[in-house]
């Protein structure tokens, strides 16, 4: 059998990435000022991240001896055609997904991705079948030869050890980029662990995956496999928390260090989930980027999405320790959500400026489907074209913001956080110790300890189960 994974490009003028947001999508826009748009252009030149899954059914339909092509805007001569459908671009998909029935009648077309588990009504009267759920189960019984017509459930991969590696040899790995988060390429993406412990109102990651882990020996083989096989030299951990589990976490940097894979990676997190000790460790193996979610600097705006407050002073001694390393970190916060209000959104960008991160990427209160936000607001959306709940345009009515306001605090925040002289040393002193890295022996601080003389923050301790 011919089977086409087939990737669409945005018509969007912005910034997309179809991959983040648990595969809902996001297009970056800021504002309509020239201090906005120069913003908005070195994101959009620099930045290309693949979806991941497609590289794993790439992998699990060649290893059942099918003929596999990765097109991007094509009509492909195959017998089964499969696309993402994600919120922010599902129309032209929709159209290319139509031209294909029209042109190639005996083509099987079917499409993948939560916001299509969570809106087939959408998708079922252009395509032949939606997979709804995880993807891999649903790709080995089509792999095996079943047929699919209309909705079918896809259950997760109970031992994720068992997948095979991600088939990149079909995919345009020169043309990935992590840029200007990392530099390094050829770029890739890795998956060590899937789903989220944590229950935020707002995050898709929780309602789309089961959390689970792979092995660190897995983990470890397939960065050894696409450094000697791809010549990566920098790559992304795609989990929502890679330090979810610190002895883990710690045993996958300790093995790249062991195996000498030498290489530059990225991960996000949860700085809780972070102490000084991995964070040397870490360093070590390579890693030169943090993402992490600070949301808010209101406790109140953070319990009413059901997130845990992270101590102020914990965030910021981590960011001061990546920041003597030579690690950047990137902090996202979400503007417009319930509780918030246009004097708490002013002191969340002030937090950020004091915080002083390599970047801060401020995005709106966005209601996924399928999320418990979703079901709080869905009476109060401003639209019901889902093309619009991109991450950076007001789509809920908000008690205290209209959203003029929204849109104006938004360009605001990213203005005022970029345009600042501190920032900008800050960056050149970020490049100078990326250029120039320094001696990070001594860095490594006693850790705190308690009343009894015991140490507050143990390196190896699991996260806790569920938020």
């Amino acid at each position: 059998m011919k089977v086409a994974l087939l990737e669409i490009t945005a018509e969007r003028p912005e910034c997309v990435n179809k991959d983040f947001m648990g595969g809902y999508g996001w297009a970056f826009h800021i504002g309509k000022s020239l201090p906005a748009r120069l913003i908005e252009f070195v994101k959009k030149w620099g930045e290309k991240v693949p979806i991941l899954y497609f590289a794993y059914l790439a992998a699990i339909f060649r290893d059942h001896g099918h003929q596999v092509q990765v097109l991007a805007n094509a009509v492909p001569d195959a017998d089964l055609v499969l696309l993402h459908g994600s919120m922010i671009d599902y129309k032209n998909e929709l159209r290319w997904c139509d031209r294909i029935k029209k042109e190639r009648p005996g083509t099987r077309v079917g499409f993948l991705g939560p916001f299509a588990t969570f809106r087939p009504q959408l998708f079922l009267g252009h395509c032949d079948f939606i997979i709804a759920g995880e993807v891999e189960e649903a790709g080995y019984r089509l792999a095996k030869g079943e047929t699919f017509t209309g909705v079918v459930q896809s259950r997760p991969i109970a031992d994720l050890d068992s997948l095979p590696f991600p088939a990149w040899e079909y995919f345009p790995v020169k043309e990935y980029s992590y840029i200007p988060a990392l530099k390094e390429s050829p770029f890739l993406v890795v998956l060590s662990s899937r789903g989220c412990v944590y229950s935020c109102d707002y995050c898709p990651y929780p309602v789309n995956y089961k959390w689970r882990e792979r092995s660190v020996a897995n983990v470890l083989d397939e960065i050894e496999m696409i450094v000697k096989k791809y010549g990566v030299k920098g790559f992304l951990f795609r989990d929502p928390l890679f330090s979810i589990n610190r002895r883990r976490a710690r045993r996958i940097a300790e093995g790249m260090i062991e195996r000498g894979i030498d290489v530059r990676w990225a991960c996000e997190t949860r700085m809780d989930l972070l102490n000084e000790e991995l964070l040397l460790t870490f360093y070590k193996a390579g890693l030169r980027v943090i993402n992490v979610g600070v949301e808010s600097s209101d406790e109140a705006v953070l319990k009413k999405i059901d997130r845990i407050p992270i101590p102020v002073e914990h965030q910021e001694r981590m960011i001061r320790f990546c920041d003597k390393l030579g690690i950047r970190v990137t902090t996202f916060f979400v503007l417009g959500l319930p509780e918030d209000s246009p004097e708490k959104i002013r002191e969340s960008v002030e937090y950020a400026k004091r915080l002083n991160p390599h970047a801060a990427m401020f995005y709106l209160a966005t209601p996924f489907p399928g999320t418990d936000y979703y079901d709080m607001v869905k009476d109060q959306l401003l639209t019901d074209d889902y093309e619009r709940m991109d991450c950076f345009t007001p789509v809920v009515r908000h008690p205290q913001l209209s959203p003029a306001e929204l849109e104006r605090l938004k360009e605001r925040a990213y203005v005022s956080y970029y345009y600042r002289p501190k920032w900008f040393f800050s960056l050149l002193r970020r490049v100078w110790l990326d250029l120039f890295p320094k001696n990070v022996a001594g860095l490594l601080p006693p850790p705190p300890r308690d009343s009894t003389g015991v140490s507050a923050v143990p390196a190896g301790e699991p996260a806790p189960s569920k938020s």
